[in-house]
């Protein structure tokens, strides 16, 4: 075998799959388009006047696709490289094998399918030998395999919803026609639906081998399981390495036979064994009474109760309509059982999202915002600003140059309150947002100064007013005591 078998969960079992693929894409998307795309193309073009339905169909008809697949696979597996004409050759009898009608009809739904095809296709098994051989496969990855084609499924829906989105994207045309709702729910032309069900077809394309190769990948995990392919591996790999020294040794019991003289042969009594020895004992055992009894049970019964049960009393074509019946309901069962499991699945994700969600809204600690950069077009970045903003704001009065002065002590003022007194402004706020924000988080001769600051220099900016220099030396008195010593620039 080319694939090294080892204990591994029905997980990893199923992530061998995707590596399966992997490693036969070629062979496998060889195989896939030369049945899957001519057929189903021949479909929708019979299925033209009902281009609604072929969709269904071709959903309906992948089992028998998926045959193929598994047959690659199957041969892959073993060394073989399986050739196209080797596939040919064997297609008719993948149609024609066991489990075809059934795998179309009541077995269609099954959400095992996966597991359940390579039981008929490789194992030839019918009737009741393939579901007791179902039921001993799936009885530790059934559920892997339900999760299995419950993903393909969302995976193949996902895929088919934004190839549609991204072609209507495409389209040039107004806005009212790049709905996709409008495209799965309302009137289309049969060019539409025929366009539709390639893209149903391409989204398979991408799906369906991974799930066929998951499935093969888990079915051969559990025959490994239980029939110790793995340990009959080992052991062969073991007498491989130890066939020199078993030459040796064989080599050497040979000489020392041939060196021993042989002794006298002496024939061993036969006892004569009665046919009935084993008939003979059970008797015995039986007729002890510590083993052995007779018992006589007397029960009360209601007259109306029947003595026997209505099936014993029915010939056999009777018999065997009911137990079809009754197996019919056992596989409504089933569905509905693995249904509730799915829901049950679903709710319990679901209820784990929200617990989580809740638990990290309450232990999830608030970081600061990143302050500002810019505010209404002032670069409030720290290197900006000169190293002494009461010196340069001097300065600037002294050269004559008030708007300059000005926007210093504003600059400086937003900064020292941003990184000394840690006053959260955003990107978008106003010089009003700015007033909201400080009012009553600092002192209040600091919210006195930044005010007249403020409408200081929308006078100076957007008013284009002269202001005196005594009015910016009075915003320039205590500078230091109220918006602290300047932090040092990097």
């Amino acid at each position: 075998m080319t694939v090294r078998l080892r204990r591994r969960s029905p997980w990893e079992a199923l992530d061998l799959g995707r590596v399966l693929l992997r490693h036969w894409s070629g062979r496998v998307y060889r195989a896939w388009f030369a049945t899957y795309w001519p057929v189903g193309v021949v479909i929708l073009l019979v299925m033209w006047p009902w281009p609604e339905y072929a969709m269904l169909v071709l959903w309906w008809l992948k089992p028998l696709f998926d045959r193929v697949l598994l047959f690659v696979f199957s041969r892959s597996v073993f060394g073989d490289e399986c050739r196209m004409r080797d596939l040919l050759r064997a297609l008719p009898r993948l149609l024609r094998g066991p489990g075809v009608v059934s795998g179309l009809t009541l077995r269609r739904g099954s959400l095992a399918r996966s597991l359940l095809l390579p039981v008929w296709q490789l194992e030839q098994q019918t009737g009741a030998r393939a579901r007791a051989r179902f039921r001993l496969l799936s009885r530790r990855c059934r559920a892997q395999a339900v999760w299995l084609t419950f993903f393909c499924a969302n995976m193949s829906t996902i895929l088919l919803v934004s190839i549609v989105i991204v072609l209507l994207v495409l389209v040039p045309g107004n806005g009212q026609d790049l709905s996709p709702w409008q495209w799965f729910g309302g009137e289309r032309s049969t060019a539409g639906y025929f366009a539709g069900n390639l893209m149903f077809m391409l989204a398979e394309t991408v799906v369906e081998p991974l799930y066929v190769a998951s499935g093969f990948s888990l079915y051969l995990n559990r025959r490994s399981e239980l029939e110790a392919w793995d340990i009959e591996l080992a052991f062969r790999r073991l007498a491989e390495r130890q066939s020199p020294t078993a030459i040796t040794t064989s080599l050497l019991v040979v000489f020392l036979a041939l060196a021993v003289p042989p002794a006298a042969p002496v024939h061993a009594e036969e006892v004569p064994q009665p046919p009935s020895m084993a008939r003979q004992t059970i008797d015995a055992v039986l007729a002890d009474p510590v083993f052995g009894q007779v018992k006589n049970d007397l029960r009360w019964r209601w007259r109306w109760q029947p003595s026997s049960s209505p099936v014993d009393n029915l010939d056999d074509h009777q018999s065997n309509w009911i137990m079809g019946i009754l197996r019919i309901l056992e596989i409504l069962a089933e569905w509905l059982r693995s249904l509730l499991w799915i829901f049950s699945g679903f709710a319990l994700a679901a209820a784990i999202f929200l617990v989580l969600r809740h638990r990290q809204a309450g232990l999830r600690v608030r970081t600061a915002p990143m302050a500002p950069e810019f505010l209404f077009g002032l670069d409030l970045r720290p290197t900006s600003l000169p190293a002494d903003v009461a010196a340069a704001a001097h300065a600037a009065l002294d050269q004559g140059d008030s708007v300059e002065a000005l926007s210093l002590l504003y600059r400086g003022a937003l900064v020292a309150l941003m990184h000394q007194r840690q006053i959260d402004f955003a990107s978008g706020d106003t010089e009003n947002d700015c007033l909201r924000r400080i009012a009553g988080r600092v002192p209040e001769a600091l919210d006195r100064r930044f005010n007249a600051i403020v409408e200081t220099w929308r006078m100076a900016a957007y008013g284009r007013l002269s202001i005196p220099v005594e009015r910016i030396e009075e915003l320039l008195a205590g500078w230091d005591v109220l918006f602290g010593k300047p932090a040092s620039r990097p």
